[in-house]
């Protein structure tokens, strides 16, 4: 059936990476290469971005959860998501409860009420749940729909942020650094976009309100 076919081997590599890094210690052997990761997701995002990040990459790993974010030079957020190993690129109710957690994590070590746009901006995260019954809103399983993930994974994921922020003040301090930068910057955008509004509603044409033409 398939008389003309060809293997992309650079997606059957990132795959296989995916698999090693979701799997600590799990050696996978491709042709002549292997396949293997120590550190877990953290691996993933060292090799996705090297060292160029605005501070060390926080870790964490539990029994039915491991995640690890950062900060890096551009703008917007971007996440790797998984469950039971299915990269779910679309993200879910698991991404979204992650979003939440690392919100009010850095929320309650710093003590303040940042706004969740400067604390996600700029964010490389990446995270794995394990499941029972994983719900996908589609065939191609590209988006988590369980919505009872959210209760706990907030929980876990604000109390694991917490934990690691205390024990890595360096972290905390440089994290704290790029938030209020995001802050400053995104009120300097508004107030730049406010005055354009401004200007731009002083200068634009009043054209006279028109009359019917039959009182002419």
């Amino acid at each position: 059936i398939f008389d003309d076919y060809g293997y992309k081997l650079e997606f059957v590599e990132q795959r296989l990476w995916n698999y090693a890094c979701l799997n600590s210690g799990l050696q996978l052997y491709l042709n002549s290469s292997k396949f293997e990761s120590k550190n877990g997701l953290l691996d993933l995002l060292r090799r996705e971005v090297g060292e160029d990040t605005a501070y060390d990459p926080a870790h964490f790993s539990g029994d039915h959860i491991e995640f690890s974010f950062t900060h890096i030079e551009g703008y917007g957020e971007t996440y790797r998501s998984f469950v039971n190993g299915q990269y779910t690129n679309d993200g879910g109710t698991h991404q979204s409860a992650f979003r939440e957690g690392v919100l009010k994590g850095v929320n309650e070590f710093a003590k303040k009420n940042f706004a969740g746009e400067d604390v996600r901006e700029g964010i490389l995260g990446a995270v794995a749940i394990k499941l029972q019954d994983p719900v996908f809103e589609s065939q191609t399983k590209n988006k988590l729909g369980n919505p009872d993930v959210r209760g706990w994974m907030v929980a876990e994921v604000k109390e694991a942020v917490v934990d690691y922020l205390h024990k890595n003040r360096e972290v905390a301090v440089q994290l704290e650094d790029r938030i209020v930068q995001n802050e400053k910057l995104r009120k300097e955008l508004n107030a730049v976009k406010k005055e354009a509004k401004e200007a731009a509603r002083r200068i634009e044409i009043k054209l006279p309100n028109l009359k019917d033409c039959k009182y002419h």
